[in-house]
């Protein structure tokens, strides 16, 4: 029987607009960590969707030697950007920073070559988002930081809203979390 049908047709059109959705978030998500990884040359770490003390999605680029130390030691919870994260939104204060790091970690990580540091912290749609980025060079500019919050925001909202929208992508998102965080070599 040669019928055509309209609803396979419409099946393929609304198959091939959530393939590009899907395409177009996983672009945005690559631009995204891709220009924080330019900022923030010696790494950064991001945790997107913080529930309790757990992040929903992970990205991590610091050296693996600061990495395994920072675990080893169990330092998450005495790290003052995880703490000022948790307190507050924003851009941290590099005084704010100090005041919180009563246990040497800014200090140590210099030991790493992780000298300077750009912190912040969302709460965008009820949900928690903090990030850490370094360099060793020099300290970054008001204008640098104002950049890297912008990015950082638009990733909490893309790791919000895309996977409710294409739960592929949340998957994806899941994936490359883990990759990104544990490069696969």
């Amino acid at each position: 029987m040669g019928r055509d049908c309209p609803v396979t047709t419409h099946m393929l059109i609304r198959q091939s607009d959530t393939v590009e959705r899907t395409v177009n978030l996983i672009d945005d998500l690559r631009s995204l960590l891709t220009r924080l990884k330019q900022q923030s040359p010696c790494g950064f770490a991001t945790a997107f969707q913080v529930a309790f003390t757990t992040p929903k999605y992970l990205f991590q680029t610091y050296g693996d030697d600061w990495m395994n130390y920072y675990s080893s030691k169990g330092i998450v919870m005495k790290d003052p950007a995880v703490l000022w994260g948790f307190a507050n939104d924003g851009i941290a204060s590099w005084p704010e920073l100090q005041k919180l790091d009563n246990h040497g970690v800014f200090e140590k990580a210099t030991e790493f070559g992780l000298n300077y540091w750009a912190v912040m912290a969302t709460s965008e749609s009820g949900s928690k988002s903090i990030g850490a980025f370094s360099r060793s060079d020099r300290d970054f500019t008001d204008d640098e930081r104002e950049q890297i919050f912008a990015d950082f925001q638009s990733l909490h909202r893309l790791t919000l809203q895309g996977p409710e929208s294409e739960p592929e992508f949340g998957e994806m998102l899941l994936d490359l979390s883990i990759r990104h965080t544990h490069p696969i070599s």
